[in-house]
């Protein structure tokens, strides 16, 4: 699909493209003159027998530009075919091989704002690298348009054009067991090379809820009037974005692997792998949460930091024939920003908060001195997020998050309202100071009618020391608050040491 929409904006510039392919496959929609490597008998063996082919055919064609849109080739096969072809073009998704090209194509956001990948992998001198968001190829001349009212919830699930239907389908049942009377419609679209296709289409024709669309040429119509999209992290990352359709993206290949971090920047919060998606039960109870707080999640990516467009195809285009020497290895430099004066604020954790409140939580330095050292996972993480009463603060210095600190009021008893307090650190850079800092703002943010309890664990010596010194006093003996804290908490280990203030 990326190399059609590149094609069309060449042949918009005069050039004439071709497609050589393996096989014929007639699900494959390209508008452009076909060649096959291959015929009935023969199969690719590797990548020095295929380039050999390629070259054979093309060779009577006259020196071309190669885009090439393979993961099965490498430096091999870039190289032999440079020398009959001017350029080698390549999309470098998997960064796991050594290449030999002109340009490479990497849209992947986890290269942003701070690009981790290894230029060292490309052996040919002069590359140029198109590494950013705004190469990536979505459609072109999308129009915006106003979604539809009719009082719908519409969720658009659509997992790739090659996977199997089976997750969604068995997604689905748990879904319509739950649904009640909840307005939502369920919008499956299946791509051509789907699997267990025919699950979807009965399921449709049972339910009102739930609309089939089969191997659109499109998809972005659908996700444009949808409330929340739920698929795949590949190319939809990017429609989304565009569109500002609040999702949940899931890890559905290899090739999909990014950084949540970076996500965000794009206005996307919640990422999964596919093991997570297979948990009909808590994917299910994630959806409804978020549409029963959809009016805190969609506001996640109305101001994004990167904003998508549809000109990706366009920039790549422009870039390759340009002649400036731009976008060399040498152009990305990151620049990092002057320490005016140390300042330390506290402020309330906001949705934005949510991937990186998980990230510091699990860090070893937190995990060892809590009840459960195992770490947190990212789908038990959301679900907790968005039912949660806990109150959350966090101290940053110099804009920097340094240590998270939170409340939870447990339980009442006689007009006095119990608190349990904690804090976690955000790295190991996180001082005595800041803890203090922190703690001595809690302390004070609250004079009548609090009770505050806490607990250590008995080996963190630092701890210990800063609750005596914040006035602190430990629990001896049998008293009915802490023995309810241990009740509400589940803590059975003789480890920890009680405190009450």
């Amino acid at each position: 699909m990326r190399c059609s929409r590149l094609s069309l904006e060449l042949s918009k510039k005069g050039h004439k493209c071709l497609f050589f392919l393996d096989k014929p496959d007639d699900l494959m929609n390209i508008k452009f003159k076909k060649f096959y490597i291959y015929d009935d008998n023969k199969k690719y063996l590797n990548e020095v027998e295929d380039v050999k082919k390629f070259c054979k055919i093309t060779k009577d064609m006259g020196p071309g530009i190669v885009l090439l849109d393979d993961y099965r080739f490498s430096k091999k096969w870039e190289r032999h075919a440079s020398k009959i072809h001017k350029k080698i073009i390549i999309f470098d998704d998997l960064e796991n091989k050594d290449h030999y090209a002109d340009f490479i194509i990497n849209y992947n956001p986890k290269n942003y704002p701070v690009i981790k990948y290894n230029f060292n992998r490309n052996k040919k001198k002069n590359c140029k690298f198109l590494i950013h968001p705004q190469f990536n190829i979505i459609e072109k001349n999308i129009f915006l348009n106003d979604k539809k009212k009719d009082n719908l919830f519409k969720i658009t699930i659509y997992i790739g054009g090659g996977s199997d239907q089976i997750i969604v389908y068995k997604l689905l049942l748990k879904l319509l067991k739950n649904l009640d009377n909840k307005k939502i419609k369920f919008v499956v679209i299946v791509g051509p090379l789907a699997k267990n296709k025919l699950k979807i289409i009965q399921l449709a024709k049972k339910h009102n809820s739930i609309e089939y669309v089969d191997s659109p040429s499109s998809i972005s119509k659908y996700i444009q009037g949808s409330q929340l999209f739920i698929g795949s992290a590949g190319t939809a990352i990017f429609e989304t974005a565009f569109f500002k359709i609040p999702s949940i993206l899931i890890k559905m290949t290899q090739n999909q692997e990014t950084d949540i971090f970076s996500l965000e920047k794009l206005g996307h919060y919640i990422y999964l792998d596919l093991s997570d998606f297979v948990n009909t039960k808590k994917i299910s109870k994630l959806i409804f949460l978020l549409e029963k707080n959809y009016s805190r999640f969609k506001v996640l990516n109305i101001k994004p930091e990167i904003k998508i467009d549809d000109k990706g195809s366009k920039r790549i285009i422009d870039y390759i024939f340009s002649s400036k020497n731009i976008f060399t290895k040498k152009k990305y430099q990151v620049l990092k920003n002057k320490i005016i004066k140390d300042k330390l604020s506290i402020r309330a954790v906001n949705d934005k908060d949510l991937n990186h409140y998980l990230t510091s939580r699990n860090l070893e330095i937190n995990t060892n001195n809590s009840i459960n050292k195992k770490k947190i996972k990212k789908l038990e993480h959301y679900l907790w997020w968005f039912e949660t009463s806990r109150k959350s603060y966090v101290l940053t210095r110099n804009g920097l998050k340094v240590l998270y600190i939170y409340e939870d009021g447990i339980f009442s008893s006689k007009n006095i309202n119990y608190k349990i307090s904690g804090w976690f650190a955000c790295s190991k850079n996180c001082t005595i100071r800041e803890i203090l800092y922190a703690l001595n703002w809690q302390r004070y943010k609250y004079k009548k009618h609090v009770k505050w309890l806490s607990f250590i664990k008995n080996s963190n010596q630092l701890s210990i020391k800063m609750s005596k010194y914040l006035g602190w006093n430990v629990v001896k003996s049998k008293d009915k608050s802490i023995d309810k804290l241990k009740s509400l908490l589940n803590i059975k280990s003789n480890k920890f040491i009680f405190y009450k203030r």
